[in-house]
């Protein structure tokens, strides 16, 4: 997981999860992002533009979570951020690094290693945050099918 937090705090002062959530809805949702008692110090949301209209029907929203200190466990923190949103009607969430996002790759093999937690409506949240197993050969897979949720 060294790979996972040295990624999470790449500007050195503060530790930012991006959490992306595809929904049916115009606006963002109004979450505070708070999961056992852990609430980031900060939430910037950016609504991301589908020019190509890749997502029909769907926007995309980016949460970055901003921490002075990540939260400890990390794992179950991140699993009740990526409930929430779905929670609220969010298709598909994921979580990514900086820079994973594009619409021509969502969710694709190509940015595999650069994700590390998807989840959608009806399905189990499923969390890679070992360096090694997001790497490996069942992690595109399981994007995959969730990828599937995105389009049908």
């Amino acid at each position: 997981m060294s790979g996972l937090l040295d990624a999470l705090c790449w500007d050195g002062d503060e530790s930012v999860v991006s959490l992306f959530a595809a929904a049916a809805c115009a606006e963002p949702f109004d979450l505070a992002f708070e999961v056992g008692g852990c609430r980031p110090d900060q939430v910037s949301v950016y609504c991301l533009e589908d020019g190509e209209r890749v997502l029909a029907g769907l926007r995309v929203v980016e949460y970055d979570l901003a921490f002075g200190v990540l939260p400890v466990p990390l794992g179950p923190y991140l699993e009740g951020c990526l409930d929430q949103v779905c929670a609220q009607g969010a298709r598909v969430a994921w979580l990514g690094f900086e820079g994973s996002f594009s619409f021509d790759h969502l969710l694709t093999d190509s940015v595999a290693r650069m994700l590390y937690g998807v989840a959608a409506r009806g399905r189990p949240t499923v969390l890679m945050l070992d360096d090694d197993l997001r790497g490996g050969s069942a992690w595109p897979g399981i994007l995959g099918s969730y990828r599937s949720e995105l389009t049908g």
